[in-house]
């Protein structure tokens, strides 16, 4: 079974699932192209339900018979609470939109920029948890960056 590796004091470190919560929430944003704010909001918040209780549920699953039991799902739905958290950034955002009466497609296009901008937090973050990265790292880092949000903007102009 993998195990959440904990900082000072048993705290949760940066996992991945932040990063990868911020792209899928990202695609959500993309993709979208209702009419009603709101139903941005439900399909940000179904889409990271979903993909979190997706993950727990694999989660359990791989841990085999002897760790299915209840302290099992309540490890993991916290190891996987990340996915929730990527998503709350677009949903200020599209709460903002709402109070400024902004236009669903605006609304979709804030929702995507504070995302993209979680997805950098999100990543730094678990960069700088580790050893100091060197160079190369710190640079590879930031091209890969740079590739992701390239993607995800070329796409919302695509679908736009």
């Amino acid at each position: 079974m993998t195990t959440v590796t904990t900082g000072v004091a048993g705290t949760a470190r940066i996992t991945p699932e932040g990063v990868y919560g911020s792209i899928a929430v990202a695609v959500v944003c993309v993709a979208w192209k209702g009419e009603r704010i709101g139903q941005l909001a439900l399909a940000v918040i179904g889409y990271s339900v979903t993909l979190w209780l997706a993950h727990i549920y694999a989660r359990v699953v791989q841990g085999g018979w002897e760790t299915r039991n209840l302290a099992s799902v309540r490890y993991w739905a916290v190891h996987e609470w990340p996915h929730i958290q990527a998503c709350l950034p677009a949903l200020a955002m599209i709460g903002l939109g709402a109070v400024l009466d902004l236009s669903p497609q605006r609304v979709a296009d804030l929702a995507l920029v504070a995302t993209l901008l979680n997805l950098l937090v999100w990543q730094f973050a678990a960069l700088r948890q580790g050893p100091r990265p060197g160079v190369v790292t710190a640079l590879a880092t930031v091209v890969l960056d740079l590739v992701v949000l390239g993607v995800v903007i070329g796409l919302r102009l695509l679908v736009k």
